[in-house]
């Protein structure tokens, strides 16, 4: 007898745990809800708590259904109480990071793509790894979904997400969308697509195709330098779609959304907030409704590259100001807990290597 291909259930449709809960199980419809509920409302991983489903049903759950899992290996939290760091094992092989930012008003949650990244940005730790394999829609939802679970312990409750964890979501297109859609779904989590930022280097095509999928989804680029030459430094990737690629592309994506365009723009120190920077900035931006966020640098072991003063980034952020672009300068968060993505999966694997050899 060849063995039963179990259903996802956190990757699958109402319809699709109705049809075996009616077909196979020979239940009513109103028990595919009820697991339903337990998997994205009650946040319940465990048959074995799916306590108002009779037992007999409950038990054969398991010859039909799965439930991915990820296991939290680690929760580091910044002095300041600002900035959560969550430290995922996905299969005991692969880790993943997700940073939970709060603030007053709003807790975001930053959710990572991918296991590691292949297009090797110069001042990312994430860069520094080999690209390992995209995360399902389902590893991408259970990050929220165990963050989600432990807000709950005090009334709290992500309102945003942004794929700006590790890897480019641009490259694991589908799983991010088809993620974005479970969360969005009325009857399970029911996040407004508009509270979903996607993060990406600036492949051009994807940005296309995200303005002819989802209008309400934002973008957020990540530019760092407005000249190719500087770009073409620290973003391989900028060789293939060069800026004026990618600005073309976010001339369409505005005129079919209508949406404001992030930028993330990392201040580097001697490297790329000078007055010429800044003026190479401004004129790059004059063709967008914009935001930029600008972000001093996280120091990241075994890179040349450092963080600038204060007064350096406060420069910086006037001359965008004077030219009248929106802009925010944001003070660096969570380097107690290395939340820049991908250093805590780095000092867990350098953590592991030294343990085996002393067990040797």
């Amino acid at each position: 007898m060849s063995e039963i291909k179990k259903l996802n259930l956190i990757e699958a449709s109402l319809e699709e745990i109705e049809n075996i809960v009616v077909n196979k199980l020979d239940c009513k419809k109103y028990v595919a809800s009820q697991i339903f509920d337990f998997i994205h409302n009650k946040l319940e991983f465990d048959f074995d708590n799916f306590t108002n489903i009779k037992k007999d049903i409950r038990l054969k759950l398991p010859e039909y259904f799965e439930i991915p899992s990820i296991k939290c290996i680690k929760i580091l939290e910044s002095k300041d109480k600002e900035t959560k760091k969550f430290l995922f094992s996905l299969n005991h092989k692969f880790l993943v990071e997700t940073v939970l930012l709060m603030h007053d008003n709003r807790k975001t949650l930053c959710v990572s793509s991918q296991v590691g990244c292949a297009l090797a940005c110069d001042f990312c730790a994430t860069g520094t790894m080999k690209f390992e394999k995209n995360l399902t829609a389902a590893e991408i939802v259970m990050q929220l979904y165990f963050v989600q679970k432990e807000l709950r312990k005090t009334n709290e409750k992500v309102s945003n997400l942004v794929y700006m964890g590790m890897g480019e979501p641009f490259l694991n297109y589908d799983n991010v969308i088809k993620s974005i859609n479970i969360l969005n779904y009325e009857k399970g989590q029911n996040i407004s697509k508009r509270n979903f930022t996607i993060s990406t280097s600036g492949l051009a095509p994807q940005i296309e195709k995200l303005a002819e999928d989802e209008k309400q989804v934002h973008l957020a680029i990540s530019l760092h330098a407005a000249t190719d030459e500087v770009r073409n430094i620290i973003m391989p990737i900028n060789k293939r779609y060069p800026l004026e690629r990618l600005k073309e592309s976010l001339i369409k994506y505005q005129e079919l959304t209508k949406n404001r365009v992030s930028f993330e723009y990392i201040l580097i120190k001697d490297f790329n907030i000078d007055g010429s920077a800044a003026s190479s900035l401004v004129a790059f931006l004059k063709s967008f409704n914009a935001h930029v966020n600008l972000i001093p640098y996280n120091i990241v072991e075994g890179k040349p590259y450092e963080t600038p003063s204060k007064k350096e980034a406060t420069e910086f952020y006037n001359t965008l100001k004077r030219s009248k672009i929106n802009v925010t300068l944001r003070e660096t968060k969570g380097e107690d807990i290395a939340a820049a993505c991908g250093q805590l999966k780095i000092k867990k694997e350098k953590e592991d290597i030294e343990s085996n050899k002393e067990n040797i």
